[in-house]
């Protein structure tokens, strides 16, 4: 019997690890970095809410230790919206990009013998599940607190890719966000062999690792409202303080150097990685 040593390989794309971030070795330092560039708009509008109760509260008020003063924030009336964000790598533009080799890996083999004076067909069929993980760093940007509640589009070369990612991503907190999603496949194919050959028939998937930086425009409009109580008597009312987040914004001394532009009754802030 001759041995016909033909391979077939059945390419499918398994996943695509998205490091929306720079790789480095040192990651934790990196996450450091991004945490120091992060702007808690919570931190200014507490800020904010201070000085207006030290300079309108009443005489009684005025009686009350620091200590004792609880400020809540309240978002309700607060409007957020993202543009569409713009994807580079590390500053080039995106008819620059150009991506690294795609990793092979073999999932399944088999070999099909055929003893006979004739062709022969055999059944290839097999499913799979495969994973794709995608990990989200702000590095400069808004945050609320420890939440920073945004929604990135995702790359429009990752969705085509067809590996089970969704048109947005969710950003929830300050630090790493990871989202993984699962696709089901199968493959079902026929493999002819001829007459005292042997075929061996694989499995094979492409992995890629895709990397981008992006930058989003966000706009903030609308107002808080931030009530004062006292923690001594009951967390008690003291007061409820409303203001507009632009004139809170325009009353950031270096507004615009944190990234911060004002026009009319709208802030806008640029969010990057």
């Amino acid at each position: 019997m001759s041995n016909c040593d033909e391979k077939m390989k059945h390419l499918l794309i398994q996943s695509i690890l998205i490091r929306m971030a720079l790789s480095s070795n040192n990651c934790n330092s990196q996450l450091q970095a991004a945490k120091s560039n992060l702007i808690d708009l919570e931190e200014i509008v507490l800020n904010w809410a201070k000085k207006i109760f030290d300079v309108t509260k009443s005489r009684s008020e005025a009686k009350i230790k620091k200590k004792y003063l609880s400020y809540n924030i309240n978002w309700t009336k607060l409007f957020q919206e993202s543009l569409e964000p713009t994807y580079s790598v590390h500053g080039a533009g995106r008819a620059n990009i150009r991506e690294g080799p795609k990793d092979e890996k073999v999932l399944f083999r088999t070999t099909f013998t055929n003893t006979t004076q004739r062709d022969q067909e055999y059944s290839f069929k097999t499913e799979r599940a495969t994973r794709s993980t995608s990990t989200v760093v702000i590095e400069k940007g808004v945050c609320r607190g420890m939440e920073v509640s945004l929604k990135l589009k995702t790359p429009c070369e990752v969705v085509e890719a067809g590996a089970g990612f969704h048109q947005e991503v969710m950003l929830n907190h300050i630090g790493e966000n990871t989202n993984e999603e699962e696709l089901m496949w199968g493959v079902d194919s026929c493999v002819r062999v001829p007459p005292n050959c042997e075929t061996a028939a694989e499995l094979v998937i492409l992995e890629e690792q895709v990397s981008r930086d992006f930058h989003i425009e966000n706009r903030l409009s609308g107002k808080v409202l931030v009530t004062v109580t006292n923690l001594k008597e009951n967390n008690s009312l003291i007061t409820v303080l409303e203001g507009n987040i632009a004139d809170i914004i325009r009353g950031v001394s270096d507004y615009s150097a944190k990234g911060f532009t004002v026009e009319n009754n709208v802030s806008e802030l640029f969010r990057s990685l």
